[in-house]
């Protein structure tokens, strides 16, 4: 059960991925998210009911607080820069891959300091060698 949730987001991304790299180039990015948008909301709405737990209520400020405002402006530069990246020649096979390890090394500072989590030694060699992968990929 532990696995499924990463299931579910490796075939999200690649149903993601595979849709932003077929989005027609006459298409302008952002009317390509817009309904990007309203399919995600449609869907979402359609699977409250069954995945909710408890009684469907919105907690007072839970729609307004700032974590919904970054997430929701997150959105918004992913679904434009993976649209963009992929017009702009980027690989299927590195594109994503290129922009997590980037990521993974942009957290990695975020999660010690804000998130106090800890750096072990071999998630230390980890990050490391996404950079080595990183490197590499880049074709230097």
């Amino acid at each position: 059960m532990r696995w499924l949730p990463i299931l579910l987001v490796v075939l999200g991304n690649v149903a993601y991925h595979i849709g932003q790299k077929s989005v027609p180039r006459g298409v302008q990015p952002l009317w390509a998210a817009l309904g990007m948008y309203v399919v995600a909301a449609l869907t979402t709405l359609l699977l409250l009911p069954a995945i909710a737990t408890g009684p469907v209520r919105v907690a007072a400020g839970a729609a307004v607080h700032w974590s919904i405002l970054a997430i929701g402006l997150g959105i918004v530069a992913i679904e434009v820069g993976f649209l963009l990246a992929y017009r702009a020649g980027w690989p299927l096979s590195t594109a994503s891959l290129s922009a997590g390890t980037l990521l993974a090394l942009v957290l990695l500072p975020i999660g010690l300091v804000a998130f106090r989590e800890s750096l072990s030694p071999a998630r230390g060699l980890g990050f490391v060698l996404c950079l080595a992968g990183l490197w590499l990929m880049s074709g230097r």
